[in-house]
């Protein structure tokens, strides 16, 4: 390892983290603007159809959709790799990534995440129309955004914590 390859991984680190920020900036944004004024129940068929029948609701639907796959893509496949690699672990699957982060506190529950992964494939690759699968998609979503928010505000307090700045 070269005196370079340490402070590499940490402008990487800091780098990604910088970008889920963003990502949470807007993923938040969407969310608010999606289901504003809507009941925790209010995610309905008769919802789903009222939001897609207006161009604005279509982008909204849209945009939560791929804003959420980007965060949990992002945090998953890169910044968890990231700070293992920062911190001087080898990095493995996403999966043995999630179990290594849920052993060091920074997510709750690893099989939350696969659900998470299930969730934002079918929110990427559904049809709108099939509301069967989007409603209940998108309601997993949008109270799996806390989730991603809640390890995004864990792994930046470890990497504040480890390794300063």
């Amino acid at each position: 390892m070269t005196a370079t390859e340490p402070s590499a991984d940490l402008a990487r680190l800091q780098q990604l983290l910088a970008l889920v920020a963003r990502e949470e900036h807007h993923l938040l944004g969407v969310r608010g603007r999606l289901f504003e004024h809507l009941a925790p129940d209010g995610v309905t068929d008769t919802w789903l159809e009222a939001a897609l029948a207006t161009p604005e609701g279509i982008d909204r639907v849209e945009s939560f959709g791929a804003k959420f796959g980007r965060m949990q893509d992002t945090l998953v496949d890169k910044l968890l790799p990231a700070l293992l690699r920062a911190a001087g672990e080898q990095p493995g699957t996403a999966l043995d990534n999630l179990h290594r982060a849920e052993r060091l506190g920074l997510i709750q529950n690893a099989d939350d995440w696969l659900a998470m992964r299930l969730t934002r494939n079918r929110l990427v690759h559904e049809y709108f129309e099939r509301s069967a699968v989007m409603v209940p998609a998108l309601k997993r979503a949008r109270d799996f955004v806390d989730t991603l928010c809640a390890a995004h505000a864990a792994i930046r307090g470890y990497a504040q914590t480890r390794f300063g700045g």
